[in-house]
């Protein structure tokens, strides 16, 4: 994994382009696995606040088909993954050819996984551990 551009305001941020790696490194916070849902495939991934925290973090993973991931991960890198680990992944997955689909990594110490998913969100708030993600919409 090359990463290209660390996204320092972890913001509302669209990782959807192809031509140019995102990469998203927030190597002092640790996330869970807070939700996933079949319903439009949404896997959502949570730092809460902590004392060294004073906001949460939520990333947001839409139209997931595949993910090899553990229930925590920390620190956590998130990059998009070029087009040879991509082809790899989908290959394994059983997934090729990529059709709309992206593929992200996930290194969380001396792990390596995945996610394929459309699309990645990302919103960082003051909310607390029960609060709803702004990202996470039920229908």
């Amino acid at each position: 994994m090359r990463l290209v551009e660390v996204v320092e305001d972890v913001g509302f941020l669209q990782v959807s382009s192809c031509y140019e790696r995102r990469v998203m490194d927030v190597p002092k916070r640790q996330y869970q696995v807070w939700a996933y849902s079949v319903t439009m495939g949404r896997l959502l991934l949570r730092s809460n606040k902590s004392e060294a925290f004073a906001t949460r973090v939520d990333i947001l993973f839409q139209n997931v088909h595949a993910m090899k991931l553990l229930t925590a991960l920390d620190p956590l890198v998130v990059a998009e993954a070029d087009s040879l680990e991509s082809e790899q992944i989908l290959a394994e997955t059983g997934l090729y050819p990529p059709k709309r689909k992206l593929v992200f990594l996930l290194r969380a110490g001396s792990f390596e996984g995945y996610v394929v998913a459309g699309v990645c969100f990302t919103n960082e708030d003051s909310g607390e551990y029960y609060d709803p993600s702004p990202l996470w919409i039920w229908r």
